[in-house]
């Protein structure tokens, strides 16, 4: 089969490589659509948890093509996506409802191979089966739209909040649009893409300002005692760290970019402590795939907006650099028949 692959550190080629074998309790899935993700970046810079070589993809939908004889709640044809985080459910982790922090934790596409490729590999119980009225590219959004779930679920938002959100490329969209179906009373969004801030505009944000020398200035003229809420979503650390001196007493942070992990910033204990600031992290997902499918369902969030480029497997180089230089939004690899 057809697959990209990172042989080392930013290194990328297209290459024919084995089909996968389909063990006992995994089904092989012909793949759709992939989407690249902000995280495949990180992957690429050998940034994150992952080890070279690797076929990445973790953002992929497809139809399942070969079944392990221990599968039982699939058929051959349906329609799957594919929740990339593996748990072993037997660690204390797993048995105290903290999943996503499993001692034996694995990532398709992130620690073993993923979706950019014709097909993949997966544990039976990752794979959920789609509805009907579910398009492949809506289908692709379900990973990173189980990550907002995730994420407000981990943030309380009180009714009538103020919320800035740093960052307005594919997942601060996605945000804004679970954001306002909740308490908040005005959302913020700052980005240094005007096309990003017209698009955060239209679904929802009530003021948009740009990331430049006058951001401080504007974000405080329309909250002069701060922001309830404050969401991260570029991964950049001087943004990371700039971030708090919007944030109000009693405030919440929450840190949903993902940064390089020998990334570091300063904060002030004091003003920690001074501001009774509430700081939230919000690691990947958590068994949120199935209210994510529920908000595509039912029309709660319109991801057709948000795909910029629909690209060939052969053409991944190409539209990754143009990902990598924020040219794009979401990117999909369109894979399947």
């Amino acid at each position: 089969m057809k697959a990209v692959l990172f042989p080392q550190a930013e290194t990328i080629s297209v290459e024919t490589v084995p089909d996968p074998r389909c063990a006992p309790d995994e089904v092989i899935v012909k793949v759709a659509n992939s989407g690249i993700c902000g995280t495949d970046i990180h992957i690429y810079r050998n940034e994150y948890m992952s080890q070279f070589p690797l076929i990445p993809g973790h953002e992929f939908s497809g139809t399942v093509v070969e079944m392990g004889k221990e599968v039982t709640d699939l058929q051959m044809g349906d329609r799957v996506v594919v929740d990339p985080n593996l748990y072993c459910g037997h660690c204390d982790f797993c048995r105290n409802e903290q999943a996503n922090h499993c001692s034996n934790w694995q990532g398709i596409g992130i620690t073993r191979s993923g979706g950019f490729a014709e097909y993949v590999n997966v544990p039976a119980k990752a794979a959920y089966k789609l509805p009907d009225s579910l398009s492949d590219t809506q289908a692709a959004f379900v990973e990173p739209l189980a990550c907002v779930v995730w994420a407000l679920k981990r943030l309380s938002v009180y009714p009538a909040d103020k919320i800035l959100l740093l960052g307005s490329g594919p997942m601060g969209l996605l945000l804004i649009q679970a954001l306002r179906h909740g308490n908040a009373s005005q959302i913020t969004a700052v980005d240094r893409q005007p096309a990003r801030l017209q698009l955060a505009q239209q679904m929802s944000a009530n003021q948009t300002v740009i990331a430049d020398a006058e951001q401080p200035k504007h974000l405080k003229d329309i909250a002069p005692n701060g922001y309830d809420v404050v969401i991260d979503a570029t991964g950049v650390p001087a943004v990371i760290e700039g971030a708090f001196q919007y944030l109000r007493p009693r405030g919440q942070f929450l840190q949903f970019g993902v940064t390089p992990m020998t990334a570091k910033i300063q904060i002030s204990p004091y003003e920690i402590f001074r501001n009774d600031w509430t700081i939230i992290g919000s690691f990947a997902l958590c068994y949120t795939f199935l209210p994510a499918m529920a908000w595509l369902e039912n029309g709660v969030i319109d991801v057709t907006p948000l795909v910029s480029h629909q690209l060939m497997l052969s053409d991944f180089a190409t539209g990754f650099e143009q990902f990598m230089a924020g040219e794009t939004l979401k990117v999909h690899l369109k894979i399947g028949d």
